[in-house]
């Protein structure tokens, strides 16, 4: 039997096959049904294909705001059998360049308003073979080797590229996902069809707890998204499904139908999964993602809601805007919300205590990679009773489980995720912390996993290993597992701080400072922070005699740094706190750090 082409290009194009007319990208007033992204993908991937002399696999850098642009982009890139990759668009140019370099792009898809962080090192990037530039000031004739992504779509043909390689398959990576890390330097990371094959490893346990929850949820979870009840809405209100959901073989039941369904919509035969697309539009789950796409959050959940055949919206706005949330979720009827923890709960919740809004459509919020504390839980399952809270356990390099809330839980605490079938908890000798025991471990995910790191052999081995015969991604989260499975998380390994939903590695902010004018040591570390989790907080030594500029030092990290690296503190010491061996007493900074911005803090 031949084997399933599971490769998003197909999968697209099997799908907007199936509900052509239904919408799929949406952004203020710009609409855009499965058939037009598709054709317009194709118009994309033939223009590419005219403009430069690419090869199969070429890698596509996407620096672009939240935007079907950057969808498209990514698609046409995959329709070709080419590479996309996300660039964060807060980058200055020495880590744009770093990136161009590291991927080796081929094509760089760039909104015009970052065109002033590209011009200083255009000259450095000879591999680029073209440059698509996205903005309504983008002219059809711009210099050579750039054409404007207007004019691509104008001009390119709408039929399917015809390519002079093999076609997109499963072989292939999908994409490069440019993730901070803990090495100071981006890391691609690179997906494959995997992430379709293993995803009911994560959304399976997820909808179980789920189902688990259903017989005391309020009865306005299950009305009609759409605002039309239908039999099957009507029933599910009813008492009937309320007694027949309190059975336990029931809802093992439903788990095991969802499980099964999730495997043929991601992983099953192309018009198997495109009828069940047709099938699924009596449930319409259109999903906001409110965080950037540039991030693995953003685009993996835009990439599975658009597996499942639903749709993906986005803010008009180019910074997030809480009030225009709610606005988008009134207009377009949102299921589902995507967010990064507290950096975007904090102001959702405020919102909504502020104004009233329609968020009878509402069902679910998720949240992954970073702190959502359990008092901003409580208060928007408070203004939104039949809200289902997620939080998700993973990184770029491995996904491992989603945790779902509701209000009937009574008093929220921090979050405690449970171990799922592909986790697995090691000691530093490979061997499996017993669930009880105490023993500090780092957490393990198998299966839900990339095929390593692009170009980085050595970092592939040390992060993916094998042990007893099957193959993890252990990627620093360090744990204990309690007696009833769940774990308590400890933190990264590493020194890297997490500033909401951004990695920041320390050295990297460290060695900006190093390179100002008297000074002589530095060390940089997360401060508390009640909206992001954390913020870059340094402490700086002069010279002896030399008292340099802290201004001079915040200007220069302006300058080099993207905004969220930028120290929000900067403390002068007469001694950065070090071991006798010379390694750094990071306790003893953040205690100093917290002590200063206490005497920062107006006494009440």
């Amino acid at each position: 039997m031949t084997q399933q082409n599971l490769h998003m290009a197909a999968k697209f194009t099997a799908t907007a096959k199936a509900i052509p007319d239904y919408p799929c990208l949406i952004q203020g007033q710009q609409r855009l049904s499965w058939r037009q992204v598709d054709e317009r993908n194709n118009r994309m991937a033939n223009a590419l294909l005219e403009a430069a002399a690419l090869q199969r696999g070429d890698r596509v850098a996407v620096m672009e705001r939240n935007s079907p642009a950057y969808i498209e982009s990514y698609l046409a890139a995959m329709k070709l059998a080419l590479v996309p990759c996300n660039v964060n668009y807060k980058y200055r140019s020495e880590e744009l360049l770093y990136l161009l370099e590291d991927s080796g792009a081929a094509v760089l898809v760039i909104n015009e308003d970052f065109l002033p962080t590209f011009e200083p090192i255009a000259a450095q990037c000879p591999r680029l073979k073209l440059v698509v530039v996205i903005g309504p000031s983008a002219q059809a004739a711009l210099p050579t080797g750039r054409r404007a992504y207007a004019a691509c779509l104008a001009h390119g043909a709408a039929t399917p590229p015809k390519l002079s390689w093999a076609a997109p398959n499963n072989d292939d990576l999908l994409f490069l996902l440019y993730t901070g890390g803990t090495t100071g330097f981006p890391k691609g990371v690179m997906w494959d069809t995997t992430v379709y094959r293993e995803m009911h490893r994560l959304l399976g346990p997820m909808v179980r707890g789920i189902i688990d929850r259903l017989p005391r949820a309020p009865a306005s979870m299950f009305r009609s998204r759409t605002g039309h009840e239908n039999a099957i809405s009507r029933f599910m209100q009813s008492p009937v499904f309320r007694w027949l959901i309190a059975r336990e073989p029931v809802r093992e039941a439903l788990g095991r139908y969802a499980e099964r369904s999730f495997r043929e919509r991601a992983s099953g035969p192309l018009d198997v999964a495109a009828r069940k697309a047709r099938a699924m539009r009596r449930f319409p789950n259109p999903t906001l993602v409110a965080c950037p796409l540039m991030h693995g959050t953003g685009w993996l959940t835009a990439m599975n809601t658009l597996t499942a055949g639903d749709a993906v919206i986005f803010l008009e706005g180019t910074r997030f805007d809480a009030a225009e949330v709610w606005r988008t979720v009134e207009r377009e009827k949102v299921c589902t919300i995507i967010i990064v923890g507290d950096a975007f709960a904090v102001p959702l919740l405020e919102e909504l205590e502020r104004h009233p809004y329609d968020t009878a459509s509402m069902l679910m919020m998720n949240s992954s990679g970073v702190v959502w504390s359990p008092k901003v839980k409580q208060g928007l399952l408070k203004k939104i009773p039949q809200l289902i809270i997620v939080d998700s356990l993973g990184a770029s390099d491995g996904l491992g489980r989603s945790e779902p809330i509701t209000a009937q839980e009574g008093e929220i605490k921090p979050m405690r995720f449970r171990l799922s079938s592909h986790m697995k908890v090691f000691d530093d000798q490979d061997r499996e912390v017993v669930p009880g025991s105490g023993i500090t471990g780092q957490l393990a995910i198998c299966g839900l996993i990339p095929r390593g790191y692009w170009r980085d052999e050595a970092k592939t081995a040390k992060i993916f290993r094998t042990i007893n015969g099957v193959r993890y991604s252990i990627f620093g989260d360090v744990c204990t597992v309690e007696a009833d499975g769940s774990l308590t998380l400890l933190g990264r390994g590493s020194g890297v701080i997490n500033t909401g939903g951004e990695k920041v590695f320390p050295e990297e902010v460290e060695n900006v400072i190093h390179d100002q004018p008297g000074v002589a040591d530095c060390v940089v570390v997360g401060a508390p922070d009640a909206r992001y989790g954390q913020v870059i907080a340094a402490l700086i030594e002069f010279h002896p005699g030399r008292s340099g500029s802290l201004d001079d030092i915040a200007h220069q990290c302006s300058a080099r740094l993207a905004n969220y690296k930028k120290p929000r503190h900067l403390f002068v010491v007469d001694k950065i706190p070090r071991k006798d061996n010379g390694k750094m007493e990071y306790a003893r900074a953040r205690e100093i750090v917290a002590e200063r911005i206490q005497q920062l803090t107006p006494s009440a």
